[in-house]
């Protein structure tokens, strides 16, 4: 069978699927991914953006036409295999901007799955004059805009999954009942205990034997809680000389204004860290990331109520006791002291506090991490996702 994986970035979600579609040889995988996030793959690949602004004007496509032009350079792409041997019979589509909306238009055959990731919430409307009311429209349109390609999705898809159930809810309640929910899945078997790990970093070597506190993200922000992180550790070095953080993460937000900068020169400036004690080490290649969680004493995971980090699943994995907020996609997962730790997002002192709990309890919060482990083997290991993956697509 052909597959054709859409994904503005991808891999992204499709990692797993892609290298083991790609290992078995059974199908011809082809990729399309948009100009600017495109790595070298070993497979036939497209590039699509949208319509320059000179190709546009030949089109009537309306005002806010972004989720249109995105999806029309997607079709100048792949249109020459309609009706040719290299026609997609299974697309793969992560519901985001728009780039697969015109697909199913030209492969009218092929079987359409739409990976459901993230429905934008309407704001609410706060009373008290026309600033609130202004921007209350203007946020309104922005996410119904950032809606309508995913509402496209649905129209076109004959199956789709979202990788949690809290996901899955912030869906319009008629689309639940055509939502599987179905995880990508962690390698148990890369993400894994290790007593005998070491991590090199600040010119030193790190083992189990030292008392470390991990802290991993895409970027420094608000929205998986650095400020409240850092602040925590701030108070909880003052009381644990030995105590070393690592921060696996890059000083740039993710989620929101992207050109606004990260948080680490705010932390740098306002809190009373040690910085000998504290190690900014980046964004890690995962072999360095798996040795990181293996050393680590206790991993800190924290975020708003939004999609749930693989990072939290793979500490779990390996066997790392987890302290993380008590947030509805968290609590999907971790059961506070059965097989994890849950703490409020915002409270400073009550996260410091388990924290310093945590590590003077090493051997019951090692029991609780090897509950946690066994939660990830038995309900996000990744080859039984997989298989579900695989049959929705009906490749199995």
């Amino acid at each position: 069978m052909n597959i054709l994986f859409v994904h503005d970035a991808f891999p992204g979600q499709f990692a797993n699927l892609y290298r083991h579609l790609m290992a078995e040889g059974k199908h011809t995988v082809m990729v399309a991914s948009r100009r600017g996030s495109v790595t070298k793959l070993a497979c036939r690949q497209f590039v699509y953006d949208v319509f320059s602004e000179d190709q546009s004007k030949n089109w009537n496509l309306g005002s806010d036409s972004h989720a249109y032009e995105l999806g029309l350079g997607l079709v100048k792409q792949v249109a020459g295999m309609a009706g040719t041997e290299q026609e997609p019979d299974v697309i793969l589509s992560h519901a985001s901007t728009g780039a697969s909306f015109y697909l199913k238009d030209i492969f009218p055959k092929a079987r359409f799955v739409s990976f459901c990731e993230w429905y934008y919430q309407q704001p609410k409307l706060k009373l008290g004059g026309e600033i609130k009311l202004n921007h209350f429209i203007n946020s309104a349109h922005s996410t119904s805009m950032q809606n309508l390609a995913i509402q496209r999705e649905f129209e076109l898809a004959d199956a789709a999954y979202a990788p949690t159930l809290f996901q899955k809810r912030q869906f319009p309640r008629p689309y639940h009942d055509h939502i599987s929910q179905i995880h990508d899945g962690i390698d148990t078997d890369v993400y894994c205990p290790d007593e005998h790990a070491v991590f090199e970093f600040g010119g030193r070597t790190y083992s189990a034997a030292d008392e470390i506190i991990t802290y991993a993200a895409r970027g420094m922000e608000h929205l998986r809680g650095f400020p409240q992180f850092m602040q925590s550790i701030a108070k909880l070095q003052k009381e644990r000389p030995k105590t070393q953080v690592v921060i696996a993460a890059a000083d740039r937000i993710c989620y929101g204004n992207k050109k606004d900068p990260g948080l680490k020169q705010w932390a740098l400036d306002t809190v009373d860290f040690d910085p000998d004690r504290t190690h900014f080490v980046g964004l890690l290649p995962e072999q360095e990331f798996v040795k990181m969680l293996q050393i680590s004493s206790l991993h800190v995971y924290l975020t708003a109520p939004f999609v749930l980090s693989w990072s939290m699943l793979n500490a779990m994995s390996v066997g790392v006791p987890v302290l993380a907020s008590a947030t509805e996609p968290v609590e999907e997962v971790i059961r506070d002291g059965e097989n994890g730790y849950l703490v409020p997002f915002d409270n400073v002192g009550a996260i410091s506090a388990r924290m310093a709990a945590l590590l003077a309890a090493k051997d019951g919060a090692s029991q609780v991490a090897m509950a946690g482990r066994e939660t990830i083997l038995s309900e996000y290991q990744q080859q039984n996702c997989l298989k579900q993956q695989l049959a929705l697509l009906t490749l199995s």
